[in-house]
C-alpha cells in the first residue's frame, strides 16, 4: 500500500512538472517610436511631397516559440515641395494615418540583442487642407501590405526594457479612380521606405 501511494505521488509530480514546463505563456509588450518615411517611385506622393515625419504607438503578443502578432498606429506629417503646389493641387499640409497589422518572428542573437522580422497588412487614411477653404479637408483612404524588421537592445537584466531601431517598406494603394490606367497608377499607388527608433516595455 505504501509502495502504491509513493508511486502515485511520483507520477503526479512528474505529470504536473511537465505541464508547467511546456506551458505556452504569451508575452506582451508596448512601444513608442519616432518615424521618418519617404515615398519613392514614379507617383504623385513621391514627386510632390517632402518626407513624412511623425510618431507611432504599438504592441505585440509573442509566444515562447518566437512567433507573434503586432499592431502599430502611426501619425505622419509632410509638406508639399516648394514649387509643386500647382502640380499637387489646391491642397496642402498632408497628413497620413497608418494602421499596420502584422505577424512577427524573433531571433535571439544574444542575451542583449534580438532581431525581429515582420510582414502584414496596412490601412491608410490621408487628409489634406484645401488652401482656399477655411478648415475644409480633402480625404481619401487606401490599403496595402508591409515588410520590415528591427534590432532590439535589452536595457535591464530582467529584460523588461529595450530600445530598438528598425526599417519598413509599405506598399500603398488608394481608392482614386481614373479611366486612364496610367493616371490612376500615378495618383493611386506609392511605396514608402521608413526608418524608426523607439522604446519598448515588456510585461
Amino acid at each position: 500500500m505504501k509502495n502504491l501511494l509513493l508511486l502515485f505521488l511520483l507520477i503526479s509530480t512528474f505529470v504536473f512538472s511537465q505541464k508547467k514546463k511546456y506551458k505556452l505563456d504569451v508575452v506582451s509588450n508596448i512601444e513608442a517610436k519616432v518615424i521618418a518615411m519617404k515615398p519613392i517611385g514614379n507617383n504623385s506622393l513621391a514627386k510632390n511631397l517632402e518626407p513624412f515625419y511623425g510618431f507611432a504607438f504599438g504592441g505585440n503578443l509573442m509566444t515562447p516559440i518566437n512567433f507573434g502578432i503586432g499592431v502599430d498606429y502611426s501619425m505622419l506629417f509632410s509638406n508639399v515641395i516648394f514649387g509643386k503646389e500647382n502640380i499637387y493641387g489646391n491642397i496642402g499640409s498632408p497628413k497620413l494615418t497608418v494602421i499596420d497589422l502584422f505577424l512577427t518572428h524573433r531571433e535571439n542573437i544574444s542575451d542583449d540583442f534580438k532581431v525581429e522580422e515582420m510582414a502584414g497588412f496596412s490601412y491608410y487614411s490621408q487628409s489634406n487642407l484645401y488652401l482656399d477653404q477655411d478648415k475644409s479637408k480633402y480625404k481619401n483612404s487606401g490599403m496595402g501590405f508591409n515588410l520590415g524588421g528591427k534590432i532590439l537592445y535589452i536595457l535591464d537584466p530582467l529584460g523588461y526594457q529595450a530600445v530598438f531601431i528598425g526599417g519598413k517598406v509599405n506598399f500603398y494603394y488608394n481608392n482614386i479612380y481614373n479611366e486612364n490606367p496610367e493616371i490612376q497608377k500615378y495618383f493611386g499607388r506609392s511605396t514608402f521606405l521608413s526608418l524608426n527608433m523607439g522604446y519598448r516595455f515588456n510585461f
